[in-house]
């Protein structure tokens, strides 16, 4: 095809322009303009236009665009491009698209080799459709290619692993990463403990959090509402409070799921005023309360019909929240 010419840049600006306004119509013709012109085409110009059919939902378009590359614009790929329409299919929700895109491609592309991204890439749509075994598989054949797994490997297969009720291999994981030099992040911690809340296995997940602190990963609010949800799921309602009281000495601010969760919790044990003093002290540390049916009704058909009434009457108001409980009337 062409090579580089005074103006080219010009091109290249209006290609990156066009895609940023999914105006596809101008993007064609700018291609066609280029390619009449044997002007040199670069690898850039079709990642910005691979994503802008991604934000259309346009994937097999990129898929038929990258094939066109080399014989039609002359333009090489790599990695780089490959990637890019790997991840507009994974985006897409279209997972064995993408795998057959990923196989075909890396048989008949011999300038295109494969990288962490890719792997990762690969790792999340086999993971997606279950194909948990051969996630693994791509998992152990990343060394071999030269490619060390990154904290974003690790995560996708633990959870991967924890959506297959295969929570010891996940955590397992959490160990080997370690060993191979990968810091965990909070959101590793938080894919494990999650897992084992759902399995019901509260006393590890505890012990996760117990060493995120000894690993200096400090918890954040993800990891306290899902431990907080396996303890109210127990019926663990003391160490639930106990846990959001540690939170907040931890300087992490509890959000209206935390509360939430703690009023449901304690309304299901038919605690529906400590429920509600749950709610004062959400709104003395800030938050505006949100309509909590489960408590308004735990109050109604408790004892404290009248306190349920008054906190149904202030969450409709419009006026400031604070210390509004002080004028409720227990008798």
């Amino acid at each position: 095809m062409g090579s580089y010419k005074t103006g080219d840049r010009t091109f290249y600006s209006l290609i990156e322009s066009y895609a940023n306004l999914g105006d596809f119509g101008s993007l064609e013709k700018v291609f066609d303009q280029m390619k009449r012109e044997r002007r040199a085409f670069i690898e850039k110009n079709f990642i910005f236009l691979f994503r802008a059919y991604g934000k259309a939902n346009l994937h097999e378009k990129a898929v038929n665009m990258f094939d066109r590359m080399v014989d039609e614009f002359n333009c090489r790929q790599t990695v780089r491009s490959f990637n890019s329409v790997l991840n507009v299919i994974i985006q897409a929700g279209h997972f064995h698209r993408a795998l057959d895109f990923h196989d075909y491609v890396l048989r008949s592309r011999n300038s295109v080799s494969p990288n962490v991204l890719t792997f990762n890439l690969v790792i999340k749509a086999m993971c997606k459709v279950g194909l948990i075994d051969r996630a693994i598989g791509a998992f152990r054949e990343m060394p071999v290619c030269k490619c060390l797994p990154d904290v974003f490997t690790y995560c996708t297969l633990m959870d991967g692993l924890c959506k297959e009720s295969r929570i010891d291999e996940a955590v397992a994981l959490l160990d080997e990463m370690q060993i191979e030099g990968c810091f965990p992040s909070p959101v590793t911690f938080n894919v494990l403990i999650n897992g084992l809340c759902k399995k019901g296995d509260l006393a590890r997940a505890a012990k996760l959090v117990e060493n995120m602190f000894l690993k200096g990963c400090v918890p954040n609010e993800v990891t306290y509402n899902t431990l907080l949800h396996g303890l109210c799921l127990k019926g663990k309602l003391e160490k639930a409070i106990s846990l959001l009281d540690r939170m907040v000495s931890s300087k992490c601010v509890p959000n209206d799921v935390t509360y939430g969760t703690i009023m449901n919790g304690l309304v299901k044990q038919g605690r529906a005023v400590d429920g509600a003093c749950v709610l004062v002290s959400m709104e003395e540390r800030g938050h505006r309360a949100n309509e909590h049916p489960h408590l308004i009704d735990g109050l109604l058909h408790s004892d404290y019909l009248k306190v349920g009434e008054q906190v149904k009457n202030h969450m409709a108001c419009e006026s400031e929240p604070r210390n509004w409980m002080l004028e409720l009337d227990y008798d």
